[in-house]
């Protein structure tokens, strides 16, 4: 297998697999243990995801372990390779969630997604201009394309009256757009250029998530009372196994990045919207409707266009 085919293999399954982490952090939000906290979202949703980051940082130290690339955890910092790779861990947790929460406030669920989406489209101009990485027109009519699904896809009429300060929330939604665009942008220049295997980056993404996460972000809101709960309680062995499978995804993600670049690999990851919506009819039995099927055929039709030769894909020579 080339190397073009296994970075759009690992870029799907990181998009399979958040759908399925996804489903199962949705799951786990539904315990009574989060009842009290029912009217505050930012306290569960940012508890969550520290808790997730926290044990997906153990996850992967563990997965280091196991390549004996732990010896090269240390290695980028001994460059400005390391503060770049902090930068985008930042800006790709904590700013980006408290973005995409903050646009949720203000703008509601529905229009919060269908802008954090389009973080692709924006990742992948910033690509183009930054690290140079050569965007064919195909790929840029397939990431319109595929913006379109996904905007398809989460979107659903609403009255925006009752969001009095609806365009602070797509100030704040926009904000998690650049956010995680940046952080992939980061990713692959510091894989790129800095010579930083995937699994060391994304583990150090991890790492200092978590890290931000525990010293600013949860004593800031007061959530350290939920975690203790939450610590006294089977809920916290659910945090590790879902933390399992979003380590999964972060490692295949930052691979295909790797591989194939940031843009194809960030639309491929992207399709966790659509994977999402199958594991919760799966898992959850909810309905799946016209627009979704739609939508994911346009999703689909725009990712073979980023994804590109299908005979590089397939190693078919002319």
């Amino acid at each position: 297998m080339n190397r073009f085919s296994y970075g759009i293999i690992v870029g799907s399954l990181s998009g399979a697999s958040w759908g399925l982490n996804t489903v199962i952090i949705s799951f786990i939000m539904m315990a009574s243990i989060f009842l009290p906290y029912s009217e505050n979202i930012f306290i569960t949703a940012l508890v969550g995801a520290f808790l997730h980051d926290l044990f997906s940082a153990i996850w992967l130290i563990l997965n280091l372990i196991r390549e004996k690339k732990i010896s090269q955890l240390l290695r980028p910092f001994k460059s400005k390779i390391g503060i770049f790779l902090i930068i985008g861990a930042i800006l790709g947790g904590p700013v980006g969630m408290a973005g995409y929460l903050l646009g949720t406030k203000y703008i509601g669920a529905a229009y919060a997604s269908s802008f954090s989406a389009l973080y692709p489209a924006l990742g992948t101009v910033l690509s183009a201009i930054i690290l140079k990485e050569k965007i064919n027109m195909r790929m840029k009519i397939g990431v319109v394309v595929s913006g379109i699904g996904i905007l398809l896809l989460s979107y659903s009429p609403m009255d925006l009256s009752i969001y009095p300060h609806y365009m602070l929330g797509i100030f704040f939604s926009l904000f998690c757009v650049l956010g995680w665009a940046l952080e992939c942008v980061i990713a692959s220049y510091s894989m790129k250029y800095g010579e930083v295997d995937s699994s060391v980056a994304i583990c150090i993404r991890q790492i200092i998530s978590a890290i931000f996460y525990g010293m600013i972000v949860i004593p800031f809101v007061s959530g350290y009372p939920l975690v203790r709960d939450i610590f006294n309680t089977n809920i916290i062995f659910l945090f590790i196994g879902t933390a399992l499978v979003g380590s999964l995804s972060y490692l295949f993600w930052y691979k295909a990045i790797d591989l194939i670049g940031a843009p194809r690999g960030m639309s491929l990851n992207i399709t966790y919207i659509v994977w999402t919506m199958i594991f919760s009819k799966l898992i959850l039995n909810t309905d799946l409707n016209f627009q979704f099927v739609i939508a994911s055929i346009i999703i689909f039709i725009g990712i073979v266009m980023i994804a590109g030769d299908i005979k590089k894909m397939l190693n078919i020579k002319e």
